[in-house]
C-alpha cells in the first residue's frame, strides 16, 4: 500500500494575493474576477487594466491556481489562457513550485468538501466571509504520486460530466412529462 506524503501548501506552492488596479476598458491586460469563472474554468475575460509595472510583476502564468477566498462560494480554476491576465483581489494565486503536485490536483483538492469545511472553520467576517492567507498556506495537502493525481482529476472530471448529463436528462424528462400531460387535456 502506497501512503501519501503530506505537506503544507506553502511548501508546494507560493500563495500570492490578487492585484487591485483601476479598471481601464482600453487596457492591455485582462483582470480576472470571480464572475469570469464557472466551475473550474475561465469563461470570459471581461475586465481590463493597463500594463503598469505592478501589473507586469503579477501577470498570471499557465498552471497558476486561482482560489477565490472571499464570499460563501469557494471557486478554484487553473489558469491556462493565452491572454495576458492578472487576478483580482478576490483571488489567491497559488503558483506551484514543486513538481510533486499538479495544478489540476491542487484545484480539485482545494474544492474537496473536507477542505471547504477547514476553510469555513478558518474564515473571518460575516457579511462577506474571507479566508486569510496563513490558513491557505498552512493547509495540509496529501501528495500522492503524479499518476494517481492524474487519475483523481480525471475521475472528478467524469463525475462532474455524469452529474451534468443526469441534470439534462431530468430536465428533458420533465419537459416531456409536461407535454404529455398537456396532450391529455386537449
Amino acid at each position: 500500500m502506497i501512503t501519501n506524503k503530506k505537506m503544507h501548501l506553502k511548501e508546494l506552492a507560493d500563495v500570492l494575493s490578487g492585484v487591485y488596479e483601476k479598471p481601464d476598458p482600453e487596457g492591455e491586460v485582462a483582470c480576472l474576477q470571480t464572475k469570469d469563472c464557472a466551475d473550474t474554468v475561465v469563461v470570459k475575460l471581461a475586465s481590463r487594466v493597463g500594463l503598469s509595472p505592478r501589473v507586469q510583476k503579477n501577470l498570471l502564468q499557465p498552471g497558476d491556481v486561482l482560489f477565490a477566498a472571499k464570499g460563501v462560494n469557494y471557486l478554484c480554476v487553473v489558469f491556462r489562457e493565452p491572454d495576458l491576465a492578472v487576478a483580482s483581489t478576490s483571488f489567491f494565486v497559488i503558483r506551484p513550485k514543486s513538481p510533486a503536485v499538479t495544478p489540476e490536483y491542487l484545484c480539485w483538492f482545494l474544492l474537496h468538501p473536507s477542505v471547504m469545511a477547514y476553510f469555513k472553520a478558518h474564515q473571518a467576517g460575516s457579511a462577506t466571509p474571507l479566508i486569510h492567507k496563513p490558513a491557505v498556506e498552512n493547509l495540509v495537502v496529501p501528495v500522492p504520486p503524479l499518476e494517481r493525481q492524474q487519475r483523481i482529476v480525471e475521475l472528478a472530471r467524469l463525475s462532474r460530466r455524469a452529474r451534468e448529463l443526469q441534470m439534462q436528462i431530468i430536465e428533458k424528462r420533465e419537459i416531456l412529462m409536461q407535454q404529455l400531460l398537456m396532450d391529455k387535456i386537449k
